[in-house]
């Protein structure tokens, strides 16, 4: 019965979702229903129950607002609010500058996709939205390719997939990953996401040259046919500001570099929010030298709160909703009976792998939001991990990389939206292009999980 009404909440939320209801509220009210369901069941959310159904479900609330919104909530916050104080101060703007420039080197069409793709990967280091990098491509990205002979269908999808796979560390789907995996992000991200994700990157970057190459001869497409014309010479720098230094490339990257350096033995141990707290002050102090002007220094910072607030509102708040939502499905018993089922095949580890990844995958593909499936479901897998006594990483790993893979393969994902517009391409047309390499990438995810991730530690 568990495992009967879970699968039914899930698809509800998967419904509901696809149909761009609110996917906090569609979480909190679904999670609120399973509680409702468990608490008729006789269990409670709580060790030490209130006193009513009604009581314990709401505390229950507050303590994991209260929970999400203090370490791993502020963490998220400050990573994201850095990334809006990077945009405010130019530094970010910087990096994509210095990635463009190699571009307009590069004359073979189809090397220049493959190479154009890797590049262009980098600048997601800079812009942490999938879809705000898809148009910022679409803009710079795309009328090079075009000019140089690769067809509109063949650039849109190199534009659209450039966040398939996560290289960047501080990115907070990551940073909710190791605390799931129960692990500290240096590993986790350093030794089990970066080779992974170069992997799967490098295979479909491959899967890109000969895929679009076929869809364009099954298409009859020729480069004199497909070249983009823009009503004006669009350039990278007409898009950025182009006032800050080329050193401030370096401050989007410190974070990356203290976790390596505030290790406890190099330099004293710092946690990840201390780094990046402190990357926020070096970049204030070199804007005070540099303007010469407090209030503007205070303005820019200004911008780092604001984006605090946003990324509370946005993907802490989202937290908390998957985390009722997840709840809702421990007190129903959909973990247990679900244990139960995988255990009667021969491999459970493999199974449950297989089966989070699965419906990870068309969720997001459903939804067009990778985010809202994996905090939906990755609040599970540390329960089935502990359960199964298999690592938590077997199951979490694959996970997240499949809820950015996934996102291209969905004609509703923001990105695929905002690239096939910017392009006059058919959304459809356009998941067509992305979904044989990003379905590539997933398979490689799972295969690399299978026999470079320790089942159990």
């Amino acid at each position: 019965m568990g495992l009967l009404l879970g699968f039914l909440a899930i698809f509800l939320v998967g419904f509901f979702i696809i149909k761009h209801y609110n996917a906090k509220g569609v979480l909190f009210v679904a999670g609120i229903a399973l509680l409702i369901v468990g608490a008729f069941m006789g269990n409670s959310p709580l060790k030490e129950s209130t006193g009513t159904s009604v009581t314990d479900i709401v505390e229950y609330i507050y303590s994991l607002m209260e929970k999400r919104g203090g370490g791993l909530g502020l963490l998220i916050m400050i990573l994201i609010g850095f990334s809006y104080y990077m945009s405010e101060v130019g530094a970010n703007d910087v990096v994509v500058r210095v990635l463009c420039k190699p571009l307009r080197h590069i004359k073979s069409p189809y090397l220049l996709l493959v190479g154009g793709y890797l590049i262009a990967y980098q600048m997601g280091f800079a812009i942490g939205s999938a879809t705000a990098l898809g148009v910022f491509l679409m803009a710079t990205f795309f009328p090079i390719m075009t000019r140089l002979g690769i067809s509109a269908p063949s650039a849109a999808a190199v534009c659209a997939t450039t966040s398939a796979v996560n290289l960047n560390p501080t990115a907070a789907d990551l940073i909710l990953a190791a605390e799931k995996a129960e692990t500290n992000i240096i590993d986790f991200s350093f030794f089990t996401i970066l080779p992974m994700s170069i992997v799967a990157l490098l295979a479909i970057a491959a899967t890109h040259f000969f895929w679009q190459r076929f869809c364009d001869r099954q298409e009859g497409l020729h480069p004199e046919q497909t070249r983009y014309q823009p009503s004006d010479d669009v350039d990278a720098d007409s898009l950025l500001k182009t006032n800050a230094p080329t050193f401030y490339i370096i401050l989007p990257f410190l974070p990356i570099a203290g976790l390596l350096l505030f290790n406890g033995e190099t330099l004293p141990k710092l946690s990840l929010g201390a780094v990046v707290v402190l990357t926020i002050i070096i970049t204030a102090v070199i804007e005070f030298i540099r303007k010469r002007s407090a209030q503007a220094v205070y303005e820019g910072i200004e911008v780092c709160y604001k984006g605090m607030a946003e990324a509370f509102s946005g993907v802490v708040m989202l937290l908390v909703a998957a985390g009722v939502f997840a709840e809702g499905l421990n007190q129903i018993g959909f973990i247990r009976d679900l244990i139960d089922t995988t255990q009667q095949f021969g491999s459970a580890a493999l199974i449950m792998m297989l089966t989070l990844v699965i419906i990870t995958m068309l969720v997001t593909i459903a939804s067009g939001s990778g985010n809202a499936a994996f905090y939906a479901f990755v609040e599970i897998a540390p329960k089935l991990a502990a359960h199964l006594g298999i690592n938590p990483a077997y199951l979490i790993a694959p996970m997240v990389q499949v809820s950015n893979t996934a996102r291209g393969m969905s004609p509703v994902s923001g990105v695929i939206v905002a690239v096939s517009g910017a392009g006059n391409i058919s959304p459809l047309l356009l998941v067509k292009r992305t979904s044989v390499p990003l379905l590539v990438g997933a398979i490689v995810i799972v295969v690399y999980t299978i026999f470079a991730i320790p089942a159990v530690v």
